[in-house]
C-alpha cells in the first residue's frame, strides 16, 4: 500500500513539474490536467487569487511584466499664465505759467519791457535752460481805452518785445510762439472803471496790459 502511495505521489509532482516547465510563470492562472490554461465560455483565462500583473501572460491579459514594471510618464504641469504687466501711469506733461502784469512791464500805450520785466524774463531763461520742453507761448494784452485795430497792434508790439528779450537770453526762437489778443481778453470787469478819467482809468485797467507767457511739455534732462 505503502508503495502504491509513493508511485501516485510521484505521478502528481511530475504532472506539477510538467505544467511548471510548459508554463514558469503561470501560477496566476487555473489549469487542467493537461496543462492548458482554463477558460471562459468567452475564451478569457481564468484567474486565481495569486495572479498579479507580475506573473500575466501576454496570451491572457493585455498587461505584460515588463509594461507593468514601467513607470508612469510623468504629467508636464500645466502651463501659468504669464502675469500682465501693470499699466504705465500716463505722465501729464507741467506747464510754467509767467505773467508780466502792467506794474511791471507796461505802461499805458508802450511795448518797452521795464527792468523788473526783464529781470523775470532773465530768470526765466535760466530755468529754460535746465528743461527739455516743447514750446513758449507768449500772449500780448492791450486795454479796451482807444481803438481795437491800434489795441491789436500794441498787443503784438509786446509779446514781440518779451519774445525778442528770450531770444537774446538764449531761449531758442524755433520754440517761441508769440502772437496778441488785444482787448479782446481783459481781465477787468466791463462795468469796473466805467466812471473813471484820466490817470485813475489807466491805473483801473492796468492788469489788462500784460504778457502772458506759457511754457508746455516742460521735463527735466
Amino acid at each position: 500500500m505503502n508503495r502504491i502511495r509513493q508511485v501516485v505521489a510521484s505521478l502528481c509532482l511530475f504532472s506539477l513539474a510538467q505544467v511548471a516547465a510548459a508554463h514558469p510563470t503561470s501560477i496566476g492562472y487555473l489549469y487542467d490536467s493537461q496543462g492548458n490554461i482554463v477558460r471562459t465560455g468567452y475564451g478569457g483565462c481564468v484567474r486565481t487569487a495569486e495572479w498579479t500583473t507580475a506573473n500575466a501572460l501576454t496570451e491572457c491579459d493585455a498587461i505584460t511584466p515588463s509594461a507593468a514594471a514601467a513607470p508612469a510618464a510623468p504629467v508636464a504641469p500645466a502651463a501659468q499664465p504669464t502675469p500682465k504687466a501693470a499699466p504705465t501711469a500716463k505722465v501729464e506733461p507741467s506747464i510754467i505759467k509767467i505773467d508780466l502784469s502792467a506794474d511791471e512791464s507796461f505802461e499805458s500805450g508802450k511795448a518797452e519791457l521795464s527792468a523788473d520785466a526783464k529781470t523775470k524774463l532773465s530768470a526765466l531763461a535760466k530755468q529754460l535752460n535746465g528743461l527739455n520742453y516743447d514750446r513758449v507761448v507768449i500772449t500780448g494784452h492791450a486795454d479796451r481805452t482807444g481803438p481795437a485795430a491800434g489795441n491789436q497792434q500794441l498787443s503784438e508790439r509786446r509779446a514781440n518785445a518779451a519774445h525778442n528779450y528770450l531770444v537774446s537770453e538764449g531761449v531758442p526762437s524755433s520754440k517761441l510762439m508769440s502772437s496778441g489778443k488785444g482787448s479782446s481778453q481783459p481781465t477787468t470787469q466791463p462795468s469796473a472803471c466805467a466812471k473813471l478819467k484820466s490817470k485813475k482809468l489807466s491805473a483801473c485797467l492796468a492788469p489788462d496790459r500784460r504778457v502772458e507767457i506759457r511754457v508746455t511739455g516742460t521735463r527735466s534732462k
